[in-house]
């Protein structure tokens, strides 16, 4: 009876040493495999550059856009006065004019469907100088090594790509839209660079705030104005007056301040129309909830500018507020 036990006991250790074995043969051989398919070379698949690229669209998601590289410059095909952010634009030619592959994927027993190239998580279409026209279908992400099933046009076969370059085509256009200079930041505008601030109105009131005290909480709300959130990023001079209501004799603020050279410089805002904000629905059930009132904003956009931005009113008010400004009384003994 104890030799019986003493056979079971033995034999359940061999399992065991067994099963161990095996689970390390198995790991050693997924190791092997991954680091093999790491030092395997690459397979060039398309070799031109970034200067031949004259054409991009990319299908992603939501995302159905096309641009243009004209006159030295990538313009949005829809609207060329879009203001585009150019290096977004250059790193994608970059990507789509060089495309390696890091395996070839064995389609014998398979369809598209099973890499998801049927439905294609991006879809991108490149146009070269000579008149050659590519197009890319990324599928499904593999899980066992991270790369991305992927088909290039005049092509059969199936790759596998580094899913980093899908990821270079997915940016959508309100990420690329190249925001204006805001002129105080960028020259480093503090409270006491500013020797004025000036108000006037459309009616014709005016008001020149000129006191350290007065400039300093004035300023504080002037500096919100800071091109942040944009409503129209192409009006011309009658939208923005029949739309907008901006136009040079309507309320402005100007600001005079000392550059960093030390020669006295303005900027000048020109205030448009008030106007109910839509709230979205998250805002909506909130207000819902909780009763609040109606939020206003205004238009706004910086002399010479043909971009139409909106502040909060709270803002706008409270810097016109400062028409009915006086200036602290200086009580200092001047005979002391």
């Amino acid at each position: 009876m104890k030799k019986t036990g003493k056979s079971i006991l033995a034999l359940v250790i061999l399992l065991f040493v067994l099963g161990g074995l095996i689970a390390g043969y198995l790991i050693l051989k997924h190791y092997n495999s991954v680091e093999k398919e790491a030092d395997a070379p690459s397979i060039p698949l398309l070799d031109k550059t970034k200067e031949t690229v004259t054409s991009l669209r990319y299908r992603n998601g939501e995302d159905d856009l096309s641009f243009v590289y004209e006159n030295d410059v990538w313009e949005y095909a829809l609207d060329s006065h879009f203001p585009l952010q150019q290096k977004p634009l250059q790193d994608m030619a970059t990507a789509a004019s060089s495309i390696e592959a890091k395996l070839q994927v064995d389609t014998a027993d398979a369809g598209v469907e099973t890499y998801g190239l049927n439905t294609p998580a991006c879809i991108v279409e490149v146009t070269f100088t000579d008149g050659s026209v590519y197009t890319y279908t990324f599928g499904d992400t593999n899980s066992f090594n991270g790369y991305q099933y992927f088909t290039i046009s005049g092509d059969n076969s199936i790759y596998m790509v580094e899913a980093s370059l899908s990821a270079s085509f997915d940016t959508p256009l309100h990420s690329l839209y190249q925001a204006e200079s805001y002129v105080l930041t960028e020259h480093g505008v503090e409270k006491g660079d500013v020797a004025s601030i000036l108000l006037e109105t459309a009616a014709g009131s005016t008001k020149e705030i000129t006191d350290g005290g007065g400039i300093e909480t004035l300023f504080a709300h002037v500096d919100k104005l800071n091109l942040s959130a944009w409503e129209d990023y192409y009006a011309d001079p009658k939208e923005m007056q029949e739309l907008y209501g901006i136009h040079e004799k309507g309320d402005r603020i100007t600001v005079t301040y000392a550059a960093n050279d030390g020669e006295s410089n303005t900027y000048t805002v020109f205030i448009g129309n008030k106007f109910e904000r839509v709230e979205d629905a998250d805002d909506a059930q909130k207000s819902n909830d909780t009763e609040e009132e109606t939020k206003y904003g205004y238009f706004y956009s910086p002399e010479g500018s043909s971009v139409v931005y909106t502040a909060d009113a709270d803002t706008i008010d409270a810097i016109f507020n400062y028409l009915v400004y006086t200036p602290p009384a200086d009580t200092s003994d001047t005979n002391a």
